[in-house]
């Protein structure tokens, strides 16, 4: 697959790829600008997209689209990614950043869903 196309069908998995890409970002927020670059190293730099890698894509994709657009979400993986230590034994750093931030995301929506607070009716 030419390169072309392979960009084409990365773009068309991903949905939000252009709302994250042309998001406007301040320039001395470095956090958001190295989490867009990993981001489409991730995605582009895949060779064979199989359905697994699909979902994850499309996973990663739904995640960064929250990290641009949602302010509190982003200042709590900026914590989390801050506290994230990586080995030297760890061959692919950015798809090792992608799997924790999902598993972030996945505690993330647990405890968000768990802080509802319900009115009390008079």
């Amino acid at each position: 697959m030419n390169s072309f196309n392979k960009n084409k069908s990365v773009v068309s998995i991903c949905k939000n790829y252009y709302t994250i890409v042309n998001n406007e970002v301040y320039s001395d927020d470095k956090v958001t600008h190295n989490m867009i670059n990993l981001y489409k190293d991730y995605i582009f730099n895949m060779e064979n997209i199989t359905s697994r890698e699909r979902e994850k894509m499309v996973i990663v994709d739904n995640i960064m689209y929250k990290f641009v657009t949602d302010s509190s979400f982003k200042s709590e993986m900026c914590s989390r990614l801050s506290k994230l230590t990586i080995s030297r034994g760890v061959s692919n750093v950015v798809e090792y950043i992608m799997n924790k931030l999902i598993l972030y995301f996945e505690d993330y929506k647990d405890t968000i869903t768990r802080n509802i607070y319900i009115p009390r009716w008079i």
